[in-house]
């Protein structure tokens, strides 16, 4: 048995309470909050650091200080007094253009560097979007990260950020002359905002509507952003395609033959806007990441080859592309098909309401149709249904598909087109003159080769429009006043499918 001595219970009760009090202190020192900085402001943190000093003096001059000082949450990159060198003078001595720099470091709630998985696009006070991720703002490192304090969370930068650009202030920025920036400008006009205003009553003549005074604004907006799309929007992300002038030019030339107008100022203006439609891809590829084929908003493919591009811009609401050349099938895609669908008539002359009809055809995909039944009548002019389209200045082949399970004899139809809406005026004809038969399916065994043969689309001639514009179709019935064999009119689609 070992004898303890009291002596030793002293010492060994020593050595703890010692041993404790040091582990006491370091898991202190490891976990205590720092009060001090958590009773700071963003302002006050970056005002307190002298290698932020001249960041502090462009926050002061531009009030957001103030901003800084608020119970709000902010994130702020601020820019180290090295990182600022780099700034133009005349943008300091501007105090728009310090405000937009100094609101291009700062965005509302908190941002850790945990948040981007791998980056994160912010709005920043200016309104701009940036890029952040673990380590880097923009093209700038991040130095020293997550300092959390009172009303949000400050890192340090080694790099000035300048405001992007979006599209439209890039295309507007170009030293040279762009004509591309031209035409879009020119699509500005002045219109009436009465989103807001107080409606007094309804001009009987014009049936416009007379507003408050006062209650409404005038506003310019822009054709181009309303129908294709917003380039100057900082609310979305997209690839914008730039023409340089001789790319548009080039554009323009092989255009033109399909916008031939009577009107020669409208038939360039539909040229140009022709060339500028189809440059605009709601998704941001980088260089490297540019695919064969690129879908724009106008649902047209267009292939950039990266040999064309002579100058990459990031933007704050996407990237540019400058090119010297672009790529596309262009009567399948700039110049469209034109499909008219049966079911969707401008105007009618039939003998009673005509009936749509879902159906499936053989292969089980579901259509709808319009059919009229049996026409035992001859007026002047025929019975008919219309059609409203527009069409380029080109040649198409006309197809239809007609499904007719109506009659058991044929029925017999045309296709006439005009451009005035009158039928029976002046009208132009197929190449290919005549009244087609489309054969009964009545009776027909549904798996039999003539059943599936009567879904085809059917060609039935070429037609060449000599000018942009509206064209009306007419679907025709062939009961002429001799006649006493009832017919019937129906059609899924007509088809113009434009050739060289």
């Amino acid at each position: 048995m070992i004898d303890f001595k009291p002596g030793y219970f002293v010492l060994l009760f020593l050595y703890t309470c010692l041993a404790f009090a040091g582990c006491k202190d370091a898991w202190k020192d490891h976990t205590e909050i720092n009060i001090e900085r958590l009773d700071r402001t963003l302002f006050e943190q970056i005002s307190n650091d002298a290698n932020l000093s001249t960041f502090t003096s462009y926050v002061v001059k531009t009030g957001y200080d103030a901003v800084l000082k608020s119970s709000k949450s902010f994130t702020v990159w601020a820019p180290s007094n090295e990182a600022l060198k780099s700034i133009d003078p005349t943008v300091v001595n501007d105090t728009a253009a310090l405000k937009r720099l100094v609101g291009n470091y700062i965005a509302n709630q908190s941002y850790f560097t945990t948040a981007p998985k791998p980056s994160l696009v912010i709005r920043m006070l200016n309104g701009k979007n940036t890029i952040f991720t673990k380590t880097t703002f923009e093209e700038a490192n991040i130095n020293q990260a997550d300092v959390y304090v009172k009303n949000g969370v400050l890192h340090t930068i080694n790099a000035a950020s300048m405001p992007k650009a979006n599209a439209w202030e890039f295309l507007q920025s170009l030293s040279t002359a762009s004509l591309q920036k031209d035409f879009i400008k020119s699509q500005e006009q002045e219109e009436v905002d009465t989103s807001k205003g107080v409606l007094l009553y309804k001009d009987p003549v014009t049936t416009k509507g007379v507003y408050q005074e006062g209650t409404t604004f005038k506003v310019i907006r822009n054709r181009y952003f309303q129908r294709i799309s917003n380039i100057s929007s900082e609310d979305s992300l997209m690839t914008y395609i730039i023409l340089n002038n001789t790319a548009f030019t080039a554009e323009q030339n092989k255009l033109a033959a399909y916008n031939k107008h009577a009107n020669a100022l409208y038939a360039d203006t539909l040229t140009k806007w022709s060339v500028v439609r189809d440059l605009v891809v709601n998704k941001v590829y980088g260089l490297n990441e540019l695919p064969d084929s690129l879908t724009t908003v106008t649902g047209v493919k267009i292939h950039l080859d990266k040999s064309a591009i002579v100058e990459t811009r990031l933007l704050s609401n996407g990237i540019a592309y400058v090119v010297n050349n672009i790529g596309y099938k262009l009567m399948e895609n700039k110049i469209p098909t034109v499909v008219i669908q049966g079911e969707m008539p401008d105007s009618l002359r039939v003998p009673a309401n005509p009936l749509a009809r879902i159906k499936n055809d053989p292969q089980g995909k579901r259509f709808t149709d319009l059919q009229t039944g049996s026409i035992t009548s001859s007026p002047n002019p025929l019975y008919y249904y219309r059609y409203k389209s527009t069409v380029h200045s080109v040649k198409y082949e006309v197809y239809w598909r007609a499904i007719n399970d109506i009659l058991v004899a044929p029925i017999s139809m045309k296709v006439d087109f005009n451009t005035s809406r009158s039928f029976g005026s002046v009208l132009f004809p197929l190449a290919t003159v005549g009244y087609r038969s489309v054969p009964s399916i009545i009776g027909l065994a549904q798996g039999s080769d003539a059943y599936r043969d009567a879904y085809k689309e059917v060609y039935l001639g070429t037609y060449t429009a000599d000018t942009y514009g509206t064209l009306y179709t007419f679907l025709a019935s062939s009961l002429a006043a001799s006649s006493t064999a009832p017919t019937a009119l129906s059609l899924d689609y007509i088809k113009l499918k434009p050739v060289n």
